[in-house]
């Protein structure tokens, strides 16, 4: 039960909550509307399967689509992702009356969406379909109505298929179905392509079992029905589309269970898989799945928190640890003894606070995702800045695996190799990749020789040179601190190539000075505007425009003020860009440290005011209450850190303090000891910090250290309507 205690002041009775278990808060719905593209469907903490249904033409990333037709349930997903689709394979459909294998779809009613579960009535059959999850396999819980025929058909040609029109499309290429017994079927789906244009092969190979025997089968190819034939195959050349049946007739069971385990590897595997349900027991697995999301959940509580915001907050939790997905012992490739993880997608989302709120935590897992990054340069060739279906690409920007691993390196995080990370981030710096949209660095040889990305020389090049500055700067770090002197001056220096792409001389909107692309004559980039913005084969800022990169230089903002002329003018612009329409968007990752910038001015004012208005205008607790795509849970991680009260500035080990929603949050931290934040007072006119003390003594800077944090103990805010001299002492490093 849940414990509900009012807290009563002047003004107002607040309900605030109170309990042990906190999974009751996660609303899996939060983001599967206004295009969040989060699953709709139950998953584990980094799990690998996450059933859920796909709907109308099967061309959402998710699979999923309020109110349309459900085509069927697919085990495999990713959460929170823009651009093509990936996966939506291995389809399930129950079915009712004659046999038929196309046109099957339903509308859906009576949704009931709960963490580890997802129930639905399929309207045109009858049929209540429920579903859970393990990790590596799902179970269903199917009741037919009495008195007709009962089947379910597993379409292994199946997938997702958004993207298509713009080159990013998934397609089956070949798929393999074999009915084994009345009760199970097996398989596989080989795929190519989806958002980051696979062009090796990858296979989903399947193995389903049901809890009572089915009274006939049959499989089918080509739209084709063979009624009794246990197998069939199919290649591209065919649309590989194939697929198969069991029918109970109209004397079936009221419910029939049905498990399915997948693999990477192998049939066997995956039969192996489908061994983490014990028997087919519902309840069981539900309460398994939650009880392994409320251990993740158990390193941080916030106290003192509204209902809505609890939702909120730990459903934001929950999308944090979607992806990337654990693949340990999945991996085709090649073998290895350290973990594998899949579904980066893409780093250029996740670096800036994903990564580094995991280090706080689930920093085991965090250690398990820098030593499969290593791993995977190590056997494939490069680090990703995105991967998915055991394939590299596509590269957005930087190569941001760079900062992931210079983030863990300042943080101490332990049992990472850090020679061979190392070798892995000096390759992005000095290797040009084959294919620069896959990994690595594109227009690399000009970033080194001009100091800056031409535009003849790569697609995107305002961006990539202001994200490879950062990159360096992360690999100087490690260098400095493994002792690589000569090397650390190099990138040192190099991380300062921002600064050309600085023009001094252009104007817009009342200040001079902007980021500008150049030619490779050193030429500034004509018919310019810093509203510009652009996407893969664009010649400006990558999902950005100049306002926005203009402002990113996270590793040397001291630097950035110098340039536009002081703190004054410097947060005057930050003014600008935030109340002027269009030049700021809230549904790209570029904007995060924005408003935290105000704190390198002297103005935490103003932080506080920004980041209080993002978080009650952008995001709310309905299924569409996240600002566009979650992007793997980015979008999430934002705002759980900045309710929280504090941002990280990913590579480096200091957070930055906002405007905190809570009155308490304690972290539980990976060596046992435990840090709190209390917010005194804070209510929502109490958004500015007043004064500050770190366990009992005064704390006069708006960040602090990660070191600070790991110690242990109590930061204590105090919270006011009004600015006070806060904070008294110098801005971040």
């Amino acid at each position: 039960m849940v414990a509900l205690v009012c807290a009563v002041n002047i003004s107002a009775s607040v309900c605030l909550w109170a309990a042990d278990e906190v999974t009751q808060w996660v609303d899996p719905r939060i983001g599967t509307q206004n295009g969040g593209n989060v699953i709709v469907g139950p998953s584990l903490p980094f799990g690998m399967v996450k059933p859920g249904p796909d709907t109308g033409a099967s061309d959402q990333n998710s699979g999923y689509s309020f109110g349309e037709p459900i085509v069927g349930f697919s085990q495999v997903h990713v959460s929170g992702t823009g651009g093509g689709a990936k996966y939506g394979n291995i389809l399930v459909q129950p079915t009712t009356g004659p046999l038929e294998i196309s046109g099957i779809g339903s509308p859906p009613q009576n949704e009931d969406v709960k963490l580890g579960y997802y129930g639905v009535t399929l309207k045109r059959y009858g049929v209540r379909v429920e579903l859970t999850t393990a990790a590596r396999a799902s179970l269903y819980r199917f009741s037919f109505p009495a008195g007709q025929e009962a089947h379910l058909l597993f379409d292994v040609g199946h997938c997702l298929v958004s993207g298509v029109s713009f080159g990013e499309g998934q397609k089956v290429v070949a798929s393999t179905v074999q009915v084994l017994s009345a009760r199970e079927v097996a398989g596989s789906s080989t795929l190519m392509g989806g958002w980051n244009q696979q062009t090796r092969p990858f296979t989903v190979f399947f193995y389903a079992v049901a809890d009572s025997a089915a009274g006939s089968l049959g499989t089918w190819k080509l739209g084709q029905s063979y009624p009794g034939v246990k197998s069939q195959s199919s290649q591209s050349g065919d649309d590989a589309e194939a697929g198969a049946w069991l029918d109970w007739g109209a004397k079936h069971p009221d419910v029939i269970r049905l498990k399915i385990g997948i693999s990477f590897v192998s049939v066997a595997q995956a039969k192996t898989h489908a061994g983490e349900i014990r028997g087919f027991d519902f309840e069981r697995t539900r309460a398994a799945a939650v009880g392994a999301w409320a251990a993740a959940f158990s390193t941080v509580r916030v106290d003192g928190a509204t209902p809505d915001q609890a939702r909120m907050f730990y459903t934001a939790l929950y999308h944090l640890m979607l992806m990337p997905v654990d693949h340990t012992g999945e991996n085709p490739l090649w073998t290895s003894a350290a973990p594998n993880y899949d579904d980066f997608y893409a780093l250029w989302d996740t670096f800036r606070v994903s990564h580094p709120l995991l280090t706080l935590v689930a920093q085991p897992r965090e250690v398990e995702i820098v030593r499969s990054l290593v791993d995977i340069c190590e056997h494939d060739g490069f680090l990703p800045d995105a991967r998915s279906g055991n394939c590299n690409g596509r590269t957005q920007g930087g190569s941001d695996a760079d900062i992931v691993i210079a983030d863990a390196y300042v943080k101490h995080l332990p049992g990472i190799d850090w020679a061979a990370a190392y070798s892995a981030v000096v390759k992005d710096a000095e290797i040009p990749p084959a294919d620069q949209f896959k990994e690595g660095r594109g227009g690399l040889a000009d970033w080194k020789e001009l100091g800056y990305c031409c535009i003849e020389g790569v697609d995107r090049p305002g961006s990539k040179t202001m994200e490879y500055a950062q990159n360096d700067f992360s690999i100087a770090e490690v260098a400095a601190g493994l002792g690589h002197t000569n090397d650390a001056a190099k990138y040192f220096k190099r991380a300062g190539q921002w600064q050309n792409l600085w023009d001094k001389n252009y104007s817009e909107g009342g200040f001079t000075g902007f980021m500008r692309p150049r030619h490779r004559d050193g030429t500034w980039k004509r018919d310019f505007t810093a509203m510009q913005g652009c996407s893969w084969n664009g010649d400006s800022f990558y999902e950005a425009n100049s306002w926005t990169y203009s402002f990113y230089v996270p590793h040397d903002v001291a630097g950035l003020i110098a340039k536009m002329g002081g703190h004054d003018i410097f947060a005057k612009r930050l003014d600008a860009f935030f109340d002027v329409p269009g030049r700021f968007d809230v549904g790209d990752e570029p904007f995060f440290l924005t408003p935290y910038l105000y704190i390198w001015a002297g103005r935490y004012d103003r932080t506080a005011e920004c980041v209080h208005d993002i978080l009650a205008k952008s995001f709310s607790s309905k299924p569409g209450g996240l600002p566009g795509n979650d992007d793997s849970g980015a979008m999430s991680a934002w705002y759980a850190c900045s309710a929280l009260g504090f941002y990280p500035n990913a590579g480096q080990a200091v957070y930055l303090l906002g405007s905190p929603i809570f009155p308490a949050a304690t972290f539980k931290l990976a060596h046992g000891r435990q840090f709190t934040i209390k917010a005194v007072g804070v209510s929502p006119t109490n958004i500015y910090i007043t004064g500050a003390y770190l366990n009992g003594r005064p704390f006069t800077t708006a960040w602090i250290r990660h070191g600070d944090i790991m110690a242990g103990g109590t930061l204590l805010l105090q919270m006011g309507s009004h600015p006070s001299a806060w904070p008294e002492g110098p801005p971040p490093p």
